[in-house]
């Protein structure tokens, strides 16, 4: 089995705009989708992430560091899950069942490589 990670991928102030009820609705959905992997026992880890960060880029005579996420985007990685999957089709017939494109999210899987 392989491990995979799902990025959750939009603008920051989705989330803010909607109603404390479709909120909360929120919360509870991607709860059941991380109770789900923990049953399945795909679960590797899951978090969401603070909106304000970092960018560190090698510089000529150091790391230059800026305020981030990455200025040139509006979207930013607001979350994670890793799990575990036998194929990419089955890690993307899971993936399909985050609630993150309910809630004006998009989402990037990555294979984590093994080392």
């Amino acid at each position: 089995m392989s491990k995979y990670m799902l990025l959750i991928v939009g603008e920051p102030t989705n989330w803010s705009t909607l109603s404390p009820e479709r909120q909360q609705a929120g919360m509870e959905a991607y709860m059941a989708f991380s109770k789900k992997l923990r049953e399945e026992g795909r679960h590797v880890d899951a978090e969401g992430l603070i909106d304000t960060a970092k960018s560190i880029r090698p510089g000529k005579t150091g790391p230059i560091v800026s305020d981030g996420p990455y200025v040139e985007s509006k979207e930013i990685v607001g979350g994670y899950y890793i799990f575990t999957a036998e194929s990419w089709e089955e890690a993307l017939e899971i993936s399909q069942g985050c609630p993150a494109l309910q809630f004006g999210s998009g989402m990037e899987l990555r294979r984590v490589m093994e080392y």
